[in-house]
């Protein structure tokens, strides 16, 4: 739709842009609460069994960190456990992934699960914090028979990396289980968990401070875990599991209206029917990766039926790209008008200098899938989505709209939605009038890099979760 309108479409959409833009830090912070309270009742639910938040499913390569052995030992993945073989008969280890420090005081039994095809020498290395001492314990040597059995982490004989007695650890930044086995032979890790062994720990309930911004409420909560790593946070009662085919019941009805829209398309409406298709298509595009988003929370690993879900909504975008539906764009357009877009990246610059720390690069082949993943979303929020909005909304309401888009797909990352809702205003309007995708996209992706290797962990704490899809 052409741009003017009436005389109150601009200072409405400024109007409405400045509340959105105030709403964005209040949207992050509930998510996050919400989040933080949820995840602290399932904790809670497992220190009542017995159990506790640290416990393993060894099924796939990703289950361990690094997503290999370290030593003389390779991996391999299977639905009984995953299968460490011994290359040479050197030690081999697995690390344990730890998404916080557990108190090895209080979960001072770690029970797991596996079995061997021969007899082994097994340990176990602890470091307490990173860049601290390793501390190692023989488990001495152990049959095929004998290793699904409690260790009890306090009875060990600890050692430091020289040898020297040491007391058992407190914490645990790292967890490490060593194996040696003779070449050839296999070890299958099926299951591991850290409990208490004895009555179940009873975890200290604090209530969240009101008033706080998402990055202010992952810092509270981690200064509070630093103090008491087992400390849970509000009174919310665990939601009961959902049964597993009940989770597919949102991918099933998003695909049928998929569907529906898609035999819609085809019988070719017009008038005030293509008016409708329009903004139809545009939500339902986006409902797939919101969905996803949404079901993230603050975890690093989504769902099946989140993944499903994210197909869907990418692959109807796709479909209407083939169909011709879209409106048309180009790669550049003129080097003059090109330069606009990257004034984002002085920017940031500007905002890593005055507010951000030294900066920590990621890897050039992470920079080179970012500028990847940035076309991608740029393609898949303007081209397909605000062209679909532009073309029967006004430019400047278009733009809004289209802006509140990319700023939601970066929920619940309080301060990101906010940078990413101004910068998205300013190239959603520049992308209406020039239909170039690529300065959009290599302005996003510079900034990105920027914005991360100098903020995140420091002013923009809540960066952290989107960087998750680049780890």
């Amino acid at each position: 739709m052409p741009s003017g309108g009436f005389r109150w479409t601009t200072p409405a959409t400024v109007l409405l842009g400045l509340a959105l833009l105030v709403a964005l830090p209040y949207l992050a912070a509930a998510v996050v609460r919400a989040a933080i309270e949820s995840r602290s009742a399932a904790d809670r639910a497992a220190y009542a069994t017995g159990g506790s938040p640290w416990s393993w499913r060894f099924r796939e390569a990703d289950d361990v960190v690094a997503g290999r052995a370290f030593g003389g030992g390779s991996l391999g993945a299977s639905q009984a456990g995953l299968i460490l073989r011994a290359t040479d008969g050197r030690p081999m280890e697995v690390g344990l992934p730890l998404a916080r420090v557990p108190d090895l005081v209080r979960l001072d039994s770690l029970e797991w699960r596996a079995r061997a095809s021969a007899t082994g020498v097994y340990g176990l290395a602890v470091r307490e914090t990173l860049d601290g001492p390793l501390l190692q314990a023989p488990l001495g040597k152990l049959g095929p028979k004998d290793l699904s059995r409690p260790i009890s982490l306090r009875r060990l004989a600890w050692t430091d990396d020289m040898g020297h007695r040491a007391s058992p650890p407190t914490r645990a930044a790292m967890l490490r289980l060593r194996a040696t086995l003779p070449a050839g032979a296999t070890l299958v890790l099926d299951q591991a968990a850290l409990r208490a062994d004895g009555s179940p720990v009873a975890p200290r309930s604090l209530s969240l401070p009101p008033g706080l911004s998402a990055e202010g409420l992952l810092a509270w909560r981690d200064t509070q875990r630093a103090a008491d790593p087992l400390v849970t946070f509000g009174t919310a009662t665990p939601t009961r599991a959902v049964p597993p085919r009940s989770s597919w019941i949102p991918p099933v009805v998003y695909l049928a209206l998929l569907a529906l829209s898609s035999s819609r398309r085809r019988k070719g409406p017009s008038g005030s029917g293509r008016s409708l298709s329009d903004p139809i298509d545009a939500v339902l595009v986006l409902t797939g990766p919101l969905w996803f988003i949404a079901g993230l929370g603050l975890g690093p690993n989504p769902a099946t039926a989140g993944i499903a879900m994210f197909v869907a909504g990418t692959a109807y975008a796709f479909l209407l790209a083939s169909r011709r539906i879209l409106p048309g764009w180009h790669w550049l357009g003129t080097w003059r008008a090109a330069a606009w877009p990257l004034l984002a990246v002085p920017v940031a610059f500007a905002i890593v200098l005055t507010l951000g720390h030294a900066p920590l690069w990621p890897s050039p082949g992470r920079i080179l899938l970012y500028v990847g993943w940035a076309f991608f979303q740029q393609w898949l929020v303007l081209a397909v989505v605000g062209a679909l909005l532009a073309r029967v909304l006004p430019r400047s309401w278009a733009a809004l709209f289209t802006a509140l888009a990319f700023a939601l797909l970066h929920t619940p990352n309080g301060l990101l939605m906010q940078l990413c809702f101004v910068a998205e205003l300013g190239w959603a309007w520049w992308y209406f009038h020039r239909r170039a995708l690529l300065p959009v996209a290599v302005a996003h992706a510079a900034s990105a890099v920027l914005l991360q290797a100098g903020l995140a962990g420091g002013l923009l704490r809540s960066l952290e979760v989107s960087a998750r899809f680049l780890q």
